[in-house]
């Protein structure tokens, strides 16, 4: 996929509005983006499966009532309803629950947007452990998986807000079958904001590092501090936001990880069929014999507790993401 700068009258994200964006949900900035998309004159179609009233999407129905289109409690209906939308040329994004928006759906996914390339923007919002206090039919833990396996799709997975709205915008520029999902951000990672999207980007650099720490999602915030919690034991770690998960940034994440003692991958979903899976792929392809560790969610089903609490008992906090690290260092 051709990712790169916004382009000639596209925006991306400003440092300033990196900086508001900090300050709100995931949820609400979805609904700013798509109301100045609309405001930007763009043909927007925005295609719900009764979730929309959590999405802030009230300035969009206010200003543009018909891109609104309700499909009530069907997943599946809203996919074929998003697709057939999107043939006709509007920018279609279709936005639910991220484990509802690919699982439940993954049938319809095949057919129109994989199958039939219709240019449905996929939004799945509250992934990983963000509703773990729901329980594990809310835990979307193998979303990536789903999608990484449909042809020609895209699988974006953002580190904060900034990121987020950077995406959302490039896809409405650029319309293609994607996937994008996203939870609540734990830091702002973009400060100087987001002039172009590079599928992968340094958050932490080092000069000939010990350790480099491949993160997608909103998990690399955690990365950064275990990084910081390495350096003071003496390991120093590369930190790199991989946004794309599909298809991977292969040249760049080489050139990133050579010469390190080990690489270690880390996300917020199944250590099955998501990044590590696809960064364990790629150097195995390419005969680069460093150590992996993948660290994300163990292949069980999690009981119904915070989103802190879930992934502290996985190690996926910050002590355990440091451990991790130092154990697996101590046995090379």
């Amino acid at each position: 996929m051709p990712v790169g700068g916004a382009g000639e009258g596209i925006s991306l994200v400003s440092p300033e509005e990196a900086a508001r964006f900090a300050g709100m949900s995931h949820k609400a900035v979805f609904g700013e983006v798509m109301e100045g998309l609309a405001r930007g004159g763009d043909e927007l179609s925005v295609v719900v499966s009764d979730y929309g009233r959590r999405l802030n999407l009230g300035g969009l129905r206010e200003l543009c009532p018909e891109a609104f289109v309700q499909c009530g409690i069907a997943e599946q209906n809203q996919i074929e309803v998003a697709a057939a939308l999107a043939n006709e040329g509007f920018c279609t994004f279709a936005p639910s629950y991220a484990t509802f928006i690919t699982a439940r759906v993954l049938d319809q996914i095949r057919v129109n947007l994989g199958i039939m390339r219709s240019p449905v923007m996929l939004v799945g919002v509250s992934c990983g452990c963000d509703s773990a206090i729901l329980g594990a039919s809310h835990m979307a833990l193998e979303d990536v998986a789903c999608v990484r396996c449909i042809p020609g799709m895209v699988a974006a997975s953002p580190a904060d807000n900034a990121e987020f709205a950077a995406v959302l915008r490039w896809l409405a520029a650029n319309p293609r079958p994607a996937y994008v999902r996203m939870s609540e951000p734990l830091a702002n990672l973009h400060p100087d904001g987001v002039d172009s999207l590079k599928g992968l980007d340094a958050l932490r650099g080092a000069e000939s590092p010990d350790v480099v720490m491949v993160a997608s999602g909103t998990i690399a915030a955690t990365a950064v501090r275990a990084a910081e919690a390495l350096a003071a034991r003496g390991v120093e770690a590369r930190v790199l936001d991989l946004l794309m998960v599909k298809p991977l940034p292969g040249e760049s994440l080489l050139r990133q990880v050579a010469g390190a003692r080990l690489v270690v991958t880390l996300e917020e979903h199944s250590v099955v069929g998501g990044l590590g899976g696809a960064v364990s792929e790629l150097l195995a392809e390419r005969g680069l014999g460093v150590p992996l560790l993948r660290l994300g969610m163990p292949d069980a089903y999690q009981a119904a507790d915070t989103r802190e609490r879930v992934l502290s008992l996985c190690g996926l906090d910050v002590e355990g993401v440091a451990a991790s690290v130092l154990g697996r260092l101590a046995s090379l």
